[in-house]
């Protein structure tokens, strides 16, 4: 190589450099279990249908024709490209429970809040990647109470580098939901009416994947009813290793997981790898994730797998519970086993424990690989959650004594990008200006006898590359 003698001492000393890398890269193996990250495309059709997951047939919102809708399987670091085509024939939207949206907010998927609703007979596309993480995920849609009808479905991200992808042999989704005979529009005039005082309607039924059986004498004799309409079944080898990913789609209800003699290893809350922990009994409350495995390792037979409703924390004790059966079940069907219903019993119960109305016991939860939490916070937002009675003795949520009113056709991230507007009225429940450096410290008090998810949405992203803005798009077209 001939060097010209204007090369500066540093400049020759780059350039070896860069040959000595180039040199190593060469000479290394090329990975072949590298994954490239891809675009994978997807269409969610959503239309009402009569279907009977229960046996009770009903108008449910479907995706795709089905309930629960299709699940959805990417891996770390794909791009999302989402159709969603509405035909519910009113507007909708769809969350994606779970993904951090960075730089993507405005695809969060929340009406008000990141994006207009989606207006019947209207495609819309959400476009985002998940670049750093992993799990168990679902989406559903985020406008009013439509997922309760049947807008939902499980999103998978599989992990190339997955700490556990040895340990078991095949994935499993499991999708519990409690259920109700009445659409949500019914159920919400309800609930936002002095009758309820304040009490949730009672759902109808739990499903496992979608179905159960449902006791037609229950039913009004107008109504059409199949008794025995079928369970879920979930068919295992013996000697194979099962990871099932539940997830807990309900409106209100709380589930006590578990399969007859089948102890569960949980590794994973939601998109948090743990280290291994075993369980007889998963207590999953709304929304929330798990992964567990499960070893067919008993004699070839057929299991019950069981979804128990907590009844017991519905309401106070003195509000009977009526026309529910809380005993939710599927099958786990060992190959080579007849096809008669299980006789197996569930896990007897722990003469130290209370099975009721309880949580799982986080401090038996630990992160597989622990991360650096800074040491100290720079602001701290504290948020009371708590239900009251407005002036028209209509029970309704507040987040430190405010009632949010939500403006679904002016969504609060374009008001703060496309008018600068940071200044709001109190029921917009704006706590706080921060500055993209600082460390936040939320905390979160329920001040309810109920158990309740909170859902973070960022409005701050935004991406600006070479004066085109990539963030929320105007909502165009007028109140439907």
């Amino acid at each position: 190589m001939i060097l010209s003698k204007s090369l500066s001492l540093r400049t020759i000393l780059c350039i070896l450099a860069l040959l000595n890398s180039l040199a190593f890269i060469l000479a290394s193996p090329i990975r072949k279990d590298a994954y490239v990250p891809e675009t994978k495309t997807f269409y969610l059709h959503l239309y009402k249908a009569k279907l009977s997951p229960d046996g009770f047939e009903r108008v449910v919102w479907t995706v795709n024709g089905t309930y629960t809708g299709p699940t959805l399987v990417v891996t770390k670091g794909d791009r999302l490209i989402i159709h969603v085509i509405n035909n519910l024939g009113e507007p909708t939207s769809m969350h994606f429970h779970g993904f951090f949206q960075r730089g993507t907010n405005w695809y969060d998927g929340v009406p008000g809040q990141t994006q207009c609703p989606i207006p019947n007979n209207t495609t819309f596309i959400y476009n985002f990647t998940i670049p750093d993480q992993s799990g168990t995920f679902w989406y559903h849609s985020h406008y009013l109470a439509q997922y309760v009808d049947g807008v939902l479905g499980a999103i998978i991200v599989k992990d190339p580098n997955d700490p556990y992808q040895n340990d078991y042999d095949e994935e499993i989704v499991v999708l519990l939901s409690d259920w109700y005979h009445n659409e949500s529009s019914t159920l919400i005039s309800y609930y936002l009416s002095p009758a309820s005082e304040g009490k949730e309607p009672q759902p109808d039924n739990g499903l496992i994947n979608g179905r159960n059986n449902y006791n037609c004498e229950w039913a009004h004799a107008s109504h059409k009813c199949i008794d025995k309409a079928g369970l879920s079944k979930f068919n295992f080898v013996p000697g194979k290793r099962y990871r099932l990913r539940v997830i807990n789609t309900s409106a209100f209800s709380n589930f006590i997981f578990s399969i007859d003699e089948h102890e569960m290893d949980l590794i994973e809350v939601e998109g948090m790898m743990t280290k291994r922990h075993k369980i007889h009994r998963l207590i999953i409350n709304v929304a929330q994730r798990y992964s567990v495995i499960v070893t067919a390792d008993k004699l070839i037979s057929n299991f019950w797998m069981r979804a128990d409703l907590q009844a017991d924390c519905f309401y106070d004790s003195s509000t009977p519970i009526v026309n529910l059966n809380p005993y939710v079940k599927a099958i786990v069907h060992y190959e080579g086993a007849n096809h008669l219903d299980p006789t197996t019993k569930g896990w007897a119960d722990n003469p130290n424990h209370r099975y009721h109305c309880i949580d799982l016991n986080v401090s038996n939860l630990k992160p597989l690989f622990l991360e650096n939490v800074p040491a100290k916070a720079d602001q701290i937002i504290y948020l009371n959650a708590s239900f009251e009675n407005d002036d028209f003795n209509i029970n309704r949520g507040l987040i430190n004594g405010s009632t949010y009113v939500v403006d679904i056709y002016n969504p609060t991230i374009n008001q703060v990008l496309f008018e600068n507007k940071n200044s709001f009225s109190l029921n917009q429940n704006i706590f706080g200006q921060f500055n993209t450096s600082e460390v936040i410290d939320i905390v979160v008090y329920n001040d309810d006898v109920g158990e309740h998810p909170f859902h973070l949405v960022s409005i701050l992203d935004i991406i600006v590359y070479n004066n085109y803005y990539y963030g929320p798009y105007l909502c165009t077209y007028a109140h439907m």
